[in-house]
């Protein structure tokens, strides 16, 4: 018989468990927050301001097509974890494999497409005149790499689901430092301009992929590893079900992106395009506190949730069960709430200085984009606290396997709510308009986040005072919209 050791996943639930095990994570997030603005300051510090909008014309088709990989991550992670949970290991093993290469094939389609239609593709994006070419420039290496990156993206969050956060934030941090010296390099010594950009941070994003390429195909005393696939659709399925929530997210993202730009477009011009990419990119430094909070704590809420009788009597598991699942909940809420407050009062706080490594306040040419960052920065950041429990609640869901509930919420936060108040209140405010839809988005999302917590804490155990059995019908099987597998 097969022996695989105890999982990582299975620890006693304590406050102490979930910092430790989430904490490589949270750094991880971070670390690739603080790294993802680095392209934008050595386009704006190293080419020039006409660089840095360039690139954030591109940024929503990268995150488009980053959203498939997270869905797939996502998604299978939970899925996986669950099976994990139940001892389903070969089964766990199979569908992982098989995920793998889907995410990689699914890339290669998206990189071929996307080759072929790239000037229509940035006419989309919306890319003014003036900033086409370089837009041009910077795009195409991203589409030739988009394979790898995905496959990245995919690998450091099964690597969560494996018990191995620390190798997953090695994996993503390694990456990150690469891109930073390539940047150097590229721009500095041989002078390539936003080509060396483009393929820097191609390269950057590829490195995770190696890294868990060679963990799983050579670590055979784990729990994941690569196998010979087996086709099923139906873990395919629950797996981009499981993982909607955060395409939506990430594709709203896009949608988001691309609307305001072309709003700032037409009230200040290409500088606002800068402006908000400025804004945006510190915002993901901090915001990565709750966001990789979310992450790390997921595969540890599916696993508990797919866990069978190992021992004892049914009773006891369900038991058992419910009390880690509610525990999970009720230490959560309170570090995410701390985490939030630390993002609301480090991006207050900071702002002048997160803005000022993109652009000085003394330039003679510039200095108004500092200015029009840093007050964009301090509306739009004041939805933290709130955003930081609408993150936490998507990946919660997700973690059940509810990829219905976690989708619904994601679409009303990023798409109805962000999109009705970034086209409406700009002609009130102008561009004040822009920053303040993003804190207003998250205020008129929190309401939604409080019905489904609440509404589903029966389903799924997690509040005090619930039953289990909807819970355990869940489990071992039931209708994809009552069990909470889709």
């Amino acid at each position: 018989m097969e022996q695989i050791k105890e999982s990582n996943l299975n620890k006693p639930i304590t406050s102490k468990f979930l910092l430790t095990f989430t904490m490589p994570t949270i750094l991880s997030f971070v670390i690739m927050g603080i790294f993802g603005t680095i392209d934008g300051v050595f386009a704006a510090r190293g080419i020039s301001q006409e660089a840095l909008g360039a690139i954030n014309f591109v940024m929503p088709f990268f995150t488009f097509t980053m959203a498939i990989g997270a869905m797939l991550s996502m998604g299978g992670s939970a899925l996986v974890a669950k099976k994990k949970g139940g001892k389903l290991h070969q089964e766990a093993r199979e569908n992982f494999t098989l995920l793998t290469l889907v995410t990689f094939a699914t890339s290669t389609i998206i990189s071929g497409g996307s080759w072929l239609f790239r000037r229509p593709l940035l006419q989309l994006l919306g890319t003014s005149a003036d900033v086409f070419d370089l837009a041009m420039e910077y795009l195409q290496p991203l589409i030739l790499m988009m394979p790898f990156i995905m496959a990245g993206l995919f690998l450091v969050q099964l690597l969560i689901a494996e018990g191995r956060p620390m190798l997953s934030m090695f994996a993503s941090s390694s990456g990150a430092v690469v891109s930073t010296a390539l940047n150097a390099v590229f721009i500095f010594v041989f002078d390539m301009g936003v080509l060396g950009l483009a393929l820097a941070t191609g390269i950057g994003y590829a490195v995770p992929a190696i890294v868990g390429v060679s963990y799983f195909a050579l670590n055979r005393k784990g729990t994941i590893f690569f196998v010979r696939p087996k086709w099923d659709i139906k873990a395919l399925g629950r797996s981009s079900l499981n993982g909607i929530s955060e395409m939506v997210t990430m594709m709203a993202t896009t949608v988001t992106t691309i609307v305001m730009n072309n709003v700032l477009v037409h009230i200040v011009g290409w500088e606002g395009v800068a402006a908000a990419g400025i804004i945006l990119a510190a915002q993901t430094i901090f915001s990565s506190l709750y966001f990789g909070y979310s992450a790390g704590i997921a595969p540890v809420v599916s696993y508990n949730f797919g866990k069978k009788r190992r021992y004892g009597t049914e009773g006891e598991l369900r038991q058992e069960r419910q009390d880690n699942l509610q525990m999970l909940y009720k230490k959560s809420l309170v570090i995410v709430a701390a985490l939030s407050v630390i993002a609301l009062i480090g991006t207050q706080v900071f702002a002048d200085l997160l803005v000022r490594i993109y652009v000085s306040p003394n330039d003679p040419f510039m200095g108004h984009l500092h200015e029009m960052a840093v007050r964009g920065l301090r509306i739009a950041s004041t939805g933290f606290v709130l955003m930081g429990f609408n993150v936490f609640a998507t990946a919660w869901f997700t973690a059940f396997n509810d990829g219905l509930v976690s989708g619904f919420m994601s679409l009303m936060r990023t798409m109805v709510f962000t999109l009705v108040l970034l086209v409406t209140l700009p002609r009130v405010w102008g561009i004040d308009g822009a920053w303040f839809a993003l804190p207003l988005a998250e205020v008129l999302s929190i309401t939604v986040t409080v019905f489904f917590l609440v509404r589903m804490g029966r389903k799924y155990s997690y509040r005090a005072g619930h039953r289990q059995e909807k819970t355990l019908s869940a489990a071992h099987g039931g209708s994809p919209l009552t069990s909470g597998e889709g």
